[in-house]
């Protein structure tokens, strides 16, 4: 993947803060670069896997930061590592209920062919 950012991308990465301490909330870092929350997500994804840390904050003050400590990298990466976790628990739930023919219900015809 290409590292070099977008325009719109190094606009977002600019507006964020460094450390968890002052997070900006996805609606206001929509507001600051006049997006949507939608677009928001995307990008913040985007900067993570173009090698940029941002973290992320999910306590009373929620929001995004760049990534600033030691302490505020493993945070995030057990919090990515668990958010992992549970959809693979998810999916393979999913997988099992497929597999053992559950009546589906509402488009079941699409997978009359399996």
């Amino acid at each position: 993947m290409n590292k070099q950012l977008t325009k719109f991308e190094k606009q977002v990465f600019e507006c964020i803060p460094t450390g968890k301490e002052h997070p900006i909330s996805q609606e206001n870092l929509a507001k600051a670069t006049s997006t949507t929350r939608r677009n928001i997500t995307a990008t913040i994804r985007n900067l993570r896997l173009k090698g940029r840390l941002v973290g992320s904050s999910r306590s009373s003050i929620n929001g995004y930061y760049k990534i600033k400590t030691t302490e505020e990298f493993f945070e995030n990466i057990g919090m990515l590592t668990s958010q992992r976790d549970t959809l693979s628990k998810t999916i393979t739930a999913m997988i099992e209920t497929f597999n053992d023919k559950e009546p589906l219900i509402g488009q079941q015809t699409l997978f009359n062919d399996f």
